[in-house]
């Protein structure tokens, strides 16, 4: 086997992280253009009533429905067009021109796919008879600054009359800690909760009363608590997803049943839209991404929040206690969405989830909690288990940006009895440790009575200050260099404190239409009893042209996930996920590659040098040497695949545990030499 060592292979990051982002399974663009070119989507801007003056009435058209649209382009736009792609799919749904009135703000990309469309400034485009018709111009350019969204919602309350409005938020989400929309014009700025809150409360549809029927998310991590407490003043319904989006966003077909068959009160509305956005997934792809859609009843916020400090003033004095730990765990086993690599960056996890795991610990407060969440959540659709409508920011697997992310947390005005909490737990959590861990000198056992049983033996401390482990397989490529091949957190740890794992020999492999075998790395991440998920690393290799006809190749770092479950015990391909590049931005990216015949694929290694002590035991991993690179790529040919099944006869592993406390730090045990 050939492979290409290196530190930095096109974003690969040493902690090999991992991305779960959406898919974008419509046609490009240009595809679309065959039917009805993007050109002829835009009326000449003259056409246009273009003004200055937000509040300059035009001819008042009684409409039943107002749908106001804040499309920040963003990198989303000017690099695959998405939302080019939405606004002709507004265009082309059909809906009613008598029962609703559409209107798009577009801005904050550098480009736009739609020739019409300026990038250099903030337009409103009304939808009518086809076309997309420039109605307004912004005085503002930013389209991350509250003054923006300010004057799109007031230019829409104003010049159109209705009985219901309502608002679309368009573009990248990061959740309660990182809010919404990045402006590509303006260094990717972004709203906050807070200055979304500003943007808001200063409408002129808000000083006079009155509320939109729903808000609704467009966007990756906004079906929150926190999002609800914030739009609770604003709206009646929030429609938002607590998962990552994907690529294709809302089906926006769904407006003209929408209008036809004016379904614009809150819970009727997000019925139609949250069902065509699931059937959207379901039926018209050849991966069916992770899905979450939900609309909240926002009369029931404020029941919920009670509740839920109810639940965290009982935490609290756990604290207190030196229960930390207790807690740590059912954290850890809450679902988390928006996961980029084997723990959750963005640190959001379902609410409900969080009440059933602590059920045991505080069976009053936690069902509490879950009554609360069933009265707000009016409609939900999910292919994603422990996803039960609504999210909640919870720090433990980001340790590193805990103190950043609690700090913008703070500030974003939510309830301050669980503001309070997180702060207890997040300084615990970034605390001195509770425990020692000296597991480097341990080394895993084989089961006398079990083959391919390992195992080791934790201290009671340390058992009792235990988050997680996994277990890694490694094998020696050269002297000192170890390739790790998958992991794995089937484990199980006694209440003795014996940690235990089994492990067959088999491993990952990739195949197309030739037949051939490709080794490669896989890390897990997520498991429950009906199913594990894995993600492979990639390189993808393919050759385009500019709008010159130059051909030149395309790079893209690449994570394929990949299922493992009774229907499938030796796994499916569930989709090939791109990279998060936190360099450029923290929003989880909405987009997939698409494979094509004749791309290259070059299997990752994730590598180290393996460094051990002057008395054998194995260093800290921090200390291994990186020696990270690709192996030598593939042409796909039809179809990728994916199979786990035993290597050559005689291959030899290097085994061990990696185990996680409850505070976040990891250790390594010493490996064990094994034979298959």
């Amino acid at each position: 086997m050939k492979w290409i060592k290196g530190t930095a292979v096109l974003g690969f990051c040493a902690a090999f992280v991992l991305a779960s982002c959406g898919s974008d399974v419509r046609q490009t663009a240009e595809e679309q253009s065959a039917d009805k070119p993007v050109e002829e989507t835009v009326k000449p801007a003259e056409t246009g009533e273009r003004t200055g003056d937000e509040g300059a009435a035009q001819e008042t058209i009684s409409q039943n429905a107002v749908l106001m649209v804040y499309m920040v382009g963003s990198d989303l736009e000017s690099e695959g067009g998405m939302a080019s792609l939405d606004i002709m799919e507004i265009v082309s749904s059909g809906f009613d021109e008598e029962n609703m009135d559409v209107l798009i703000c577009t801005g904050g990309a550098s480009q736009w796919w739609i020739e019409g469309i300026p990038s250099d400034e903030c337009t409103v485009f009304e939808v009518a008879d086809g076309m997309i018709n420039p109605v307004y111009t912004l005085n503002n350019k930013n389209m991350a600054d509250a003054s923006t969204l300010r004057e799109f919602i007031n230019y829409g309350y104003m010049n159109y009359d209705a009985g219901y409005y309502d608002l679309v938020l368009w573009n990248h989400g990061g959740g309660a800690v990182l809010g919404y929309g990045a402006d590509e014009n303006y260094d990717y700025d972004t709203l906050s909760v807070a200055e979304l809150n500003d943007a808001l409360k200063g409408t002129k549809l808000a000083a006079e009363g009155e509320k939109f029927e729903w808000i609704g998310f467009d966007a990756c991590l906004m079906g929150m608590l926190e999002i609800a407490d914030m739009t609770a003043d604003y709206a009646d319904y929030l429609i938002a997803s607590e998962e990552v989006e994907a690529g294709a966003g809302w089906d926006y077909s769904c407006l003209k049943a929408l209008s036809d068959g004016e379904h614009f009160e809150g819970e009727e509305a997000a019925e139609v839209i949250i069902a065509s956005y699931s059937k959207y997934y379901e039926e018209q792809q050849k991966y069916t991404p992770d899905y979450t859609l939900s609309c909240l009843d926002l009369s029931k916020t404020e029941a919920v929040v009670e509740s839920l400090e109810q639940f965290v003033g009982t935490a609290a004095a756990e604290l207190q206690d030196g229960g930390y730990s207790k807690i740590a765990r059912m954290r850890d086993r809450t679902k988390t969405f928006g996961k980029v690599s084997q723990d959750s960056f963005y640190d959001t996890v379902d609410l409900y989830d969080l009440a059933d795991e602590m059920m045991h610990l505080y069976p009053k407060e936690a069902e509490q909690v879950q009554n609360a969440v069933e009265e707000m959540v009016v409609c939900q659709k999910s292919n994603v288990r422990g996803a039960y409508g609504v999210a909640v920011y919870f720090p433990y697997s980001n340790k590193e940006y805990a103190d950043l992310f609690m700090a913008a947390y703070s500030e974003i005005g939510f309830s301050e009895a669980y503001t309070k909490f997180l702060t207890s737990f997040s300084d615990t959590l970034s605390g001195d440790q509770l425990a020692q861990w000296n597991i480097a000198e341990e080394e895993p056992v084989e089961s006398e009575e079990n083959v391919g049983e390992y195992y080791v033996q934790l201290s009671a401390e340390q058992t009792l200050n235990f988050g997680n482990a996994k277990y890694s397989v490694w094998e020696e490529e050269e002297e000192g260099t170890y390739i790790c091949w998958m992991d794995s957190s089937d484990v199980n740890l006694s209440e003795d404190g014996v940690l235990s794992a089994d492990f067959d020999g088999k491993q990952f492999f990739l195949s197309d239409a030739s037949g051939n075998l490709y080794m490669c790395c896989a890390t897990e991440l997520e498991r429950y009893e009906e199913y594990a998920k894995y993600a492979i690393p990639v390189i993808v290799e393919r050759q385009t042209e500019d709008a010159d006809g130059v051909p030149h190749f395309d790079y893209q770092s690449a994570y394929i996930h990949v299922k493992v479950d009774e229907e499938h015990p030796n796994g499916v391909i569930i989709g090939v996920y791109e990279s998060l590049d936190t360099d450029s931005s923290l929003f989880p990216d909405k987009q997939v590659i698409e494979l094509q015949e004749g791309d290259s694929i070059m299997p990752f290694i994730f590598a180290r040098d393996i460094v051990f002590n002057e008395d054998g035991s194995v260093a800290p991993f921090e200390e291994w040497e990186v020696s990270s690179g690709a192996i030598d790529y593939f042409l796909l040919e039809g179809e990728l695949t994916v199979t786990m099944q035993d290597t050559e006869p005689g291959t030899e592993y290097c085994f061990l545990f990696d185990v996680h406390d409850t505070q976040g730090n990891f250790y390594m045990t010493n490996p064990i030499y094994i034979e298959y």
